[in-house]
């Protein structure tokens, strides 16, 4: 070929390439801004390539030098999201900013909120956004979308039965029982009668032995690993959370991709070994795999592959057991921080858990209604997952404001269950008789706590989470009484999950030794 004519080629090449560039970093963004200017949502200005991920990560540093929260103040919207306390400020319930070259818009509008999440028709998506995320979390119920989503429903929804509900509450009661033991060791072995303990770690080793079994039905040293690998990788994924989504920056050598690599590699051989070996040995039990493995040797339904089924088992790992971890720890520093609702509800606790010997059923759970009143003002309070994130498939109109197909639609759930209109004049308060006649009551006849999300996309394990803070923390009660200890600094922090920046240290006492030597 003549070389003019290959350089030719390469210069319309590279025209095409610095023209797609400009139309996707420099025109589409101030196309789009305009776009919403004309309807009246403003917000920060687009910065080239970044948009508005230089403010977000500036805005975080700065929010360092604030300190601690005082141990009765639960408005820490500010510290964990100061973009979107300041933005909705300066801009109104409805605003738009910009996740590098990508347009998104943040709202509190309850009309809005609604009409996305009660999404019927596939029109709002499932999106990682960061590659980072998806490597780390997988590719399965939680984030696939349309047809794919309804295959990967059929398949994995049985896992979160009824049935299923009480060899949960079952494998919690076990696992509650061990930790029980541990606490009792501790205390003994100080002069006091009570230990220090850090129930953040606690609730983490707790929700993950109980999820291992959920997902391979064995409390294996391989799926241990696994789980030990996915938590390293979720580190790594909050830092990656603001890095630019530029297309192939997942492939770039930096070192905190070579370690996601490792990761990621790790944790998929392992599954895949799990899988392959459950298949040679026979499909038994009821657990996650088995009914993976039963759907891909069946002939009725479609299966998911191997690669699909090791996305199924992350993503169950990473929703299921942080949601409950945080759920757990956050109920814990409550009961701490109110000791009179900790005696109300050991009373109604010992009242309909007569035999100590037995683990609480799930009917014996049901009756305990100051346990889930008071869960619920814990979700509202700290919700596990601060904010909830959706991308447009295709162009629509929300609230009267047209949006464009791509838009990233995000939910602060810890600023809606702190609105005022909804919730009150003490929506910063804790006040878990707000529920006493049920959630929509308590928000003045809306469904608004959105905690584990809302509609049919909703999060299908939110009764696991329930359930299972619900067994550890009738069994705790029934043996121990606990307060904050002066170690505690109240720091929330957005960690895929919310939780306490620095542990939730707690002083335990065991009410059965006090007994004793009462008498």
């Amino acid at each position: 070929m003549d070389a003019t004519v290959v350089q030719t080629l390469i210069a319309i090449v590279v025209l095409l390439l610095i023209s797609r560039a400009l139309w996707y970093l420099v025109w589409r963004p101030y196309s789009v801004t305009r776009r919403f200017e004309q309807q009246g949502i403003r917000g920060p200005p687009y910065k080239l390539v970044v948009g508005s991920l230089w403010d977000i990560k500036q805005m975080l540093v700065a929010r360092r030098a604030k300190g601690a929260l005082d141990i009765g103040n639960h408005d820490y919207t500010s510290r964990v999201s100061p973009f979107f306390h300041k933005w909705t400020s300066d801009y109104g319930k409805t605003f738009l900013y910009w996740l590098g070259p990508i347009p998104a818009i943040c709202s509190t509008d309850t009309e809005l909120v609604k009409q996305v999440l009660d999404d019927r028709t596939n029109l709002f998506q499932k999106d990682y956004l960061n590659p980072s995320m998806e490597m780390i979390f997988g590719k399965g119920l939680l984030t696939t979308n349309g047809d794919e989503w309804k295959r990967h429903r059929r398949i994995v929804y049985p896992i979160f039965s009824q049935e299923k509900l009480k060899s949960v509450s079952a494998m919690t009661s076990e696992d509650t029982q061990k930790m029980i033991e541990q606490w009792c060791t501790q205390i003994e072995e100080m002069n006091d009668h009570q230990a220090e303990i850090d129930m953040r770690c606690y609730s983490d080793n707790l929700t993950l032995a109980v999820i291992e079994r959920v997902i391979f039905g064995e409390n294996c040293k391989e799926a241990r690993e696994v789980f030990i690998a996915g938590k390293e990788g979720q580190k790594l994924a909050v830092y990656a959370f603001a890095d630019p989504p530029i297309p192939g920056f997942r492939y770039l050598p930096t070192r905190r991709n070579f370690q996601l690599w490792k990761i990621n590699k790790l944790a998929t051989r392992k599954i895949t070994h799990l899988i392959k070996t459950r298949f040679v040995r026979g499909v038994s039990g009821d657990d996650l795999l088995r009914l993976m493995l039963e759907a891909y040797m069946s002939k009725e339904v479609e299966p998911l592959s191997t690669e699909e089924m090791v996305g199924e088992c992350k993503t169950l790992f990473a929703a299921g057991q942080d949601t409950g971890a945080s759920l757990l720890t956050w109920g814990m520093f409550l009961l701490s921080n109110y000791p009179e609702w900790q005696e109300k509800i050991r009373e109604e606790v010992l009242r309909e858990c007569q035999d100590d010997s037995e683990a609480p059923s799930i009917d014996v759970l049901g009756k305990l209604k100051l346990l889930n009143m008071f869960l619920l003002e814990t979700l509202r309070l700290y919700s596990p997952v601060p904010f909830l994130m959706r991308k447009t498939a295709y162009d629509t109109t929300l609230a009267n404001i047209k949006v464009p197909k791509g838009t990233m639609i995000t939910i602060p759930v810890m600023m809606l269950h702190r609105c005022k209109e909804i919730w009150g004049l003490d929506v910063d308060e804790f006040n878990p008789m707000r529920f006493e006649k049920g959630i929509s009551r308590a928000a003045k006849n809306m469904h608004t706590l959105w905690a584990f999300s809302y509609g049919p996309r909703g999060c299908p394990g939110r009764s696991y989470a329930m359930v299972q803070v619900q067994t550890v923390m009738a069994m705790v009660l029934r043996r121990f009484s606990f307060s904050l200890s002066s170690r505690y600094v109240h720091m929330p922090m957005y960690y895929i999950t919310l939780v306490p920046r620095y542990g939730l240290p707690l002083i335990v006492q065991n009410l059965v030794d006090d007994e004793t030597n009462d008498m």
